[in-house]
């Protein structure tokens, strides 16, 4: 590239099917994005991405048409294209919960199986056993990796059951659909965990309209550690993930690889459990 500074950010954010709601997380990063680079006088592009582009050859010819001097990427699916593509991008290039690894590219992303371990290790230490899971689709790698935690978990301590996974899409209505099913089980689970504090308060309702009363005769854990949570009744127990640090460290990341020449990085963050109302000792 010329010496022509541009001074354009480029943000791309997957996938419109995905965040015409508030309950996307993306949107907690892209609020927080936003501030800390017009604090750096940069301009900003969004590019909303759909999933099925045709000419997936879009990103890296955006950047390059537009001159944007650096790139960060938000809920990026996880298909081998997207990794193959992006691997080859020549711009300094942030990307957010997929990991991917290139010569300009920084990871920052939440250590998923330690979340779902924090989880698991509170409800065994309630004397849970029968535990449910509601898990996110699996072309969103955080979903993928927060399952195999727990299948992984469950597993080798042979309390794993197939007929207590079901498949949701992170909003509330395929929460609410997933513990429909699973209360209509012969056996019921002591707990379900559902891997977004969304599709858990889509489970409370069910669990509500089946006459159960959490934590009295079911435990719910969410993920994820929305505000809203703690203003559920009864307040929700969940893992938080710190999406303020995490976005402004993508921000920072960025600028020390444009401004600074400073190579990438590879960011993983721990996040807390954060214990309310939902979850019960139960007495076997």
């Amino acid at each position: 590239m010329g010496q022509q500074k541009s001074n354009t950010i480029g943000v791309f954010f997957l996938s419109r099917e995905h965040i015409n709601n508030e309950e996307n997380t993306g949107f907690k990063y892209v609020e927080i994005i936003l501030d800390k680079i017009k604090d750096k006088n940069y301009d900003l592009i969004i590019f909303s991405v759909d999933s099925d582009l045709k000419d997936k050859k879009k990103y890296i010819d955006i950047c390059s048409e537009r001159q944007v001097e650096g790139a960060i990427f938000i809920g990026l699916e996880d298909t081998d294209e997207n990794t193959e593509l992006l691997r080859n991008i020549d711009v300094p290039t942030v990307i957010l919960e997929k990991r991917v690894s290139g010569k300009n590219i920084s990871y920052i992303g939440s250590d998923n199986e330690y979340g779902v371990n924090l989880i698991l290790d509170h409800l065994f230490e309630l004397g849970h056993q029968d535990i449910a899971f509601i898990k996110g689709p699996n072309f969103i790698e955080c979903s993928k990796d927060r399952f195999n935690a727990f299948y992984k978990r469950m597993t080798s301590l042979n309390l794993y059951k197939d007929s207590f996974v079901k498949e949701g899409n992170f909003r509330l209505k395929s929460g609410y659909k997933a513990t429909q099913e699973l209360l209509n089980n012969d056996k019921i689970p002591t707990a379900i965990i559902a891997s977004s504090d969304s599709m858990a308060i889509g489970a409370m309702k069910a669990i509500e309209e089946k006459g159960l009363r959490i934590p009295d005769d079911i435990s719910l854990v969410g993920y994820d550690g929305f505000e809203i949570g703690a203003f559920l009744s009864p307040s929700l127990t969940t893992v938080y993930q710190d999406f303020q640090t995490m976005g402004i460290k993508a921000v920072e990341t960025l600028f020390s690889m444009i401004e600074n020449k400073e190579s990438s990085v590879n960011l993983v963050f721990k996040p807390k459990l954060i214990e309310r109302k939902s979850t019960k000792k139960i007495f076997s």
